[in-house]
């Protein structure tokens, strides 16, 4: 459904994006990591056509993207990383308006804006940034498109309304859609996607399946006072800090426990590494694999 090979755009001598290649299929939700300025937003509108690439190629549904020719794209929705409307039209009419260009079934648009608890009488200009990103939300949902594109879909929800989005995630990928959420928040990228791609400086550091990268690293170890020569394999060294040192350890915990007690230290914790601290783990060695 979205596929990208080799692609790589430049502002002049700014870099956007650099060598970038991935495919998301059919039912699937493939998770677009990275910091801001990393290349998200850029990669996002080269596929949707807005930007010429440099090199390399961009498809959806098999069909080139090329700048101009949007033949497709009643198939695609799209949600930038700001909504904006027409300030003094009511959300009612703002519904109504892009209603019109597509084919939308009422019932499921009932749904979308019960589920977000939308209050279709406010003026878009007088609604806070969260209540304006639901109209974004709907507005690209409402279509159920075969393909969504998401650019930090859910900064200024509060934490009920951004749930409630992530079921309507999994819905549309029961339905068979194919789902690119590009976002920073970590937590909603583990609740809810299959793939994810890392990107750092424009290129992608790795593409893998959720379930492998869980598997990945496994333990968070901190030792006072700070001791950078710890050797055992599966243990990685990450930094000093506040006085301490702090690693990472895949492997036998028993193994990771003999070997510490040959030490005296003064404090050590030893924990579950969580999802953002893994990818700042591989963001800091910024290996490609």
């Amino acid at each position: 459904m979205i596929l990208a090979s080799h692609a790589k755009k430049y502002y002049g001598k700014i870099r956007g994006i650099e060598d970038v290649s991935l495919e998301v299929k059919p039912g699937e939700i493939f998770g677009f990591v990275g910091p801001n300025g990393s290349g998200k937003t850029t990669f996002i509108r080269s596929l949707l056509g807005l930007l010429n690439l440099d090199a390399g190629t961009m498809q959806l549904f098999d069909q080139e993207v090329v700048v101009g020719r949007q033949n497709h794209f009643s198939k695609v929705g799209y949600m930038p990383s700001e909504s904006f409307f027409f300030n003094e039209l009511r959300v009612k009419d703002i519904i109504k308006f892009f209603q019109s260009t597509r084919q939308v079934d009422q019932t499921y648009l009932d749904h979308l804006i019960d589920h977000l608890d939308v209050d279709l009488s406010k003026k878009f200009g007088s609604l806070s940034f969260g209540n304006k990103k639901k109209i974004g939300i709907i507005v690209a949902m409402m279509h159920q498109p075969e393909v969504l594109i998401l650019d930090e879909p859910t900064a200024g929800l509060d934490p009920l309304i951004q749930a409630r989005f992530l079921d309507l995630l999994i819905e549309q990928k029961i339905k068979g859609t194919a789902i690119l959420l590009s976002s920073h928040v970590l937590k909603e990228i583990e609740k809810v996607c299959d793939r994810v791609a890392l990107i750092k400086e424009g290129s992608l550091l790795f593409t893998r399946r959720m379930d492998d990268i869980r598997k990945e690293e496994s333990k968070r170890i901190i030792v006072w006072p700070n001791h950078q020569n710890l050797m055992l394999e599966g243990l990685h060294y990450l930094r000093d800090e506040n006085g301490a040192s702090h690693y990472t350890y895949q492997g036998d915990v028993n193994q990771l426990m003999h070997y510490l007690s040959s030490y005296h230290f003064k404090d050590l914790i030893i924990r579950n590494i969580d999802l953002e601290e893994l990818f700042q783990v591989f963001y800091e060695r910024g290996d490609v694999r």
